[in-house]
Order: structure tokens, then sequence, then C-alpha cells
């Protein structure tokens, strides 16, 4: 077994949180609160021997281990002489895997145990930042004890309509993503692009992004183009100078072949624009051509349907909205907001991108990608999570959002379920006809969506008809299941 069925997975979590419960009140001498969160551990194992999942010795073991997790992470506050001592006792507790149940499997419950362990015991500290990285690791290794977890070599032979219809639910509106190379790549900023002899009105010269300045390029010389045709176009006018490999991702299996546009097909007139240039002035990370790149759009969005007052600029030129992470945010609550069928949105990034350890992943090359903020330093940076959670979930079915991310490591910072590569192969391919449509993105967590959608319901168009749902709201919410009180 390498996942548990969902309702005994949501019980394991129960069990965590309910060992966390008994920790909590241990820490406050509340013996009340204390009895309490014992029994409704008696009762979760219970419930997991009633699932008939795994045998009743390895119920009792998950409780044990649960129990133990609390109690060794509890000794780094209360008594760190024991530590120990509570070492040991978790790791018999862990001993033996059950038979049924693959080693990876049984080594996520582990660790799911000791994060949320880790969480309480932060969240007792004051210590903000660590709770929430303990909190991202558990919600994470909750998602994949049941299975949500990245799609991974299953993309390429799991059913095309099951998977479609998962991401139709998660995503209800078609977002198109062009990023100016490859999660692993850095992204160039251009020193001077005349060389790419850019029309003199497509906007101002000097420094520039490669990708802005290579689609610019492009856009300029011919308005027909299809999806693929323009990335073929970009990777020309990059080749023998840039290394970078541009993509395409987008929430459908998109046809290649269709025609490029930034307007909806059916186009209610509505448009919005948001466009974010940061040059990081006076820092040891300064950037050139990142002002540039906005104003080239911005021109070119013009000359497309896009007017100036339903655009929005971010730039740390001194005259516009400083591009600060809450400025950002705050700018995709803007473009979102309101979004219905027809309309047509658009978002512009041109700065640094950076890929950092996901806490939440147990595998050795688990990364999230960040935009960077200019307040980076005091603020943080903007996980995909984020990015997803305020840009991407809360749009309707039938609205359209294009993206156009000029940054390093920038190739899935949506976490789009479909993606294509403009590389050799993949161009190879389109053009002898053996790829059609972009194709599943094997990094396609349908689980963190989902985990967005619990934890933001406001926020999120495509909850309520989502099959899997259930397992995130589960927990507390369904403890009268299992004869708990709430």
């Amino acid at each position: 077994m390498d996942r548990y069925p969902e309702n005994f997975a949501v019980l394991v979590r129960d069990m965590a949180q309910e060992a966390c419960a008994f920790g909590a009140a241990e820490l406050q001498d509340d013996t009340d609160v204390a009895e309490m969160s014992v029994q409704r551990m008696e009762d979760c194992r219970v419930a997991l021997e009633e699932e008939g999942v795994l045998e009743s010795d390895a119920c009792v073991q998950i409780k044990d281990m649960a129990l133990c997790a609390v109690r060794l992470i509890l000794s780094d506050l209360v008594d760190p002489e024991v530590r120990g001592d509570r070492q040991q006792e978790f790791s018999d507790a862990c001993e033996p895997c059950p038979g049924n149940v693959d080693g990876k499997l049984w080594n996520r419950t582990r660790q799911l145990f000791i994060a949320n362990a880790a969480f309480m015991c932060a969240e007792a500290s004051g210590d903000e930042g660590a709770a929430e990285k303990h909190r991202r690791k558990f919600d994470k290794l909750s998602r994949a004890i049941a299975g949500f977890k990245p799609i991974g070599n299953e993309a390429t032979t799991r059913d095309a309509d099951e998977f479609a219809a998962r991401a139709k639910e998660a995503i209800p509106a078609t977002v198109v993503m062009f990023s100016g190379c490859m999660d692993s790549q850095t992204s160039a900023d251009v020193f001077n692009t005349d060389s790419f002899a850019l029309p003199t009105d497509a906007g101002p010269g000097g420094a520039g992004g490669a990708c802005t300045t290579s689609m610019i390029k492009a856009l300029s010389e011919s308005e027909n183009y299809s999806w693929v045709g323009l990335l073929k176009e970009m990777r020309s006018i990059l080749a023998g100078t840039y290394t970078q490999i541009p993509m395409l991702s987008s929430s459908r299996a998109m046809d290649l072949n269709g025609q490029f546009s930034v307007l909806h097909s059916e186009a209610s007139g509505r448009t919005r624009a948001l466009l974010v240039g940061i040059n990081y002035m006076g820092s040891t990370s300064e950037l050139r051509g990142c002002h540039n790149d906005v104003h080239k759009m911005c021109t070119y969005l013009n000359k497309n349907g896009y007017a100036d007052d339903c655009m929005r600029l971010l730039l740390d030129d001194g005259e516009h909205d400083e591009p600060t992470r809450a400025n950002i945010i705050r700018g995709f609550e803007w473009l979102v907001e309101g979004a219905q069928a027809g309309d047509s949105l658009f978002f512009h990034y041109s700065g640094h991108g950076t890929s950092v350890r996901d806490d939440g992943d147990d595998e050795e090359d688990g990364k999230d990608e960040c935009l960077v903020p200019v307040d980076f330093q005091a603020a943080g940076l903007l996980r995909d999570d984020d990015t997803f959670k305020h840009l991407v979930a809360p749009l309707q079915e039938g609205a359209l959002l294009t993206c156009v991310l000029d940054c390093c490591h920038s190739g899935t910072i949506l976490d789009l379920p479909y993606v294509f590569k403009a590389d050799e192969e993949g161009l190879d391919a389109v053009e002898s006809g053996q790829v059609n449509n972009l194709m599943p993105n094997a990094d396609f967590d349908l689980g963190k969506m989902l985990q967005c959608i619990k934890d933001h319901p406001a926020l999120a168009a495509g909850g309520a008809a989502i099959t899997g749902l259930a397992y995130f709201t589960g927990g507390r919410q369904r403890a009268s299941l299992v004869g708990m009180e709430v």
C-alpha cells in the first residue's frame, strides 16, 4: 500500500491533531483537557480499526507514534536532558513497518506526527516563522499519505479525460502562462536590446529581459501566430546567444496550433492588466531592464485592446506604486476581482525569480518557485502557493488570464496542470504531428490546489464541486462520525 484510503488518512491526521492537543494541555497543566485528548485518541484508534485497512496492532502503533512524537518534541521545550530517551521511545514506536504498508508511506506517517508536534511547540513558544514552516509540512504530508501529491511518472499514463476533468474542477478559468525559462534555468537580463532590432515604437530601448524582448520582437513582425509558433519564433530569436528555453503552461490541454491572442475568443469587452517590473535599485541584486520590459509590454497591450485605465503598474522607479509583496498581492486581487466569462486578463512580471526548498516536501528535489518582491528581505518571497491562491484560484469559469513571467526559475511557477517545453524535442514533436496539445504536467499537485481551496474557501472559485475536497474539509469537522466531541 503506497497511500491510505481517504477516510483512513483523515483519521491518521486526526490522531496527530489530538496528540498535539494532549501536548498543549500538558504544557498548560490542564489535566481535564489532557484526559479528554487521550480519550479522543483512543476513539481515533477504534475508528482506524473499523476501517479495516490495517491490523489492530498497527492501529495501536499509529496511536503510540503520535503520542511519542509529541513527547519527543516537547522535551526540547520542557526537559532537554530526556530527549535521548524520548527519541528512543519514538523510534521503538515506529518499528516495525506493517507488512502491507510501503516503507515510504510509513516514513511519511512518521514525519506527519513529528511535523504537527513541531508546529504545536513552535506556536507555544511564539515562533511564527517556524510554526508556518511546520504547518506547511504537515499539510503536505497529510495530502501525500492520501495520495494527493504530484502525479510524477503517471503523467503520461493516467486517464486523459479524468485528468482533464479534475484539472477543470480545480481551475475553472482558462489560464495560460509564458515563462522565459525552465524551472532549473536562469533568465537573461540583456544589457542592450539594440541587437534585437525592435521597432522604434515598441517602447524604450536599452536594457531588457530576454523573454519579454524576444516576445515583443516576434509580435512586432507578425500578428498571426499559433501558440507554438510564437514560442518557436521566440526560441529562434534567442538561439545562439541565450540558452534559456521558453515554456508554455495552461489550465487546459490547449491546441498548440491554435491562434495566439491576449484577448478572449468570445470577449466580453472587459480587460485588465497588472504589470510588475523590479530593478531592485541600489541593491546588490540590481537589474537594469525590468522597467523597460513593463513599458514595452504596455505599448503592446495598448495596441491590442487594453486601455491605460485598465492597467496597473508596479515599478520601483519612485513614480509608481512600489512592487512590494503586499502591493503585488493587492494587485492580484484587483486583477481578478469580479472577473466573469469572456473577460480578458493579463499579468506580466519582470524581475528576479528564485527556487527554494519546499518546507513541506519529503523528497530530495522538492522545490517551490518564487517571485521576488522589492521588499523580499523584510516581507519574504511570493511562493508559487501564494501566487496560485491570489491569482489563479479565484477566477471563474470562462475567464481568460494570460501571464508572461520574465524571471529565473519560472517554468511552472503557477503550478498549472499542462505544460509544453519549446526545446528541440518538443518543437520537433509538434512539427511531425506527434504532439498537438499541451501535455500533463508531472509536477502538477492537485492536493496543493485542494488544500488552498480548503484553507481559503472565499477565494477559490472551483471549490464546491471538486472530487476529493471532502478529505481536506475533514478532520475535526467529521469528528462526530467517529464518536468524538468537538
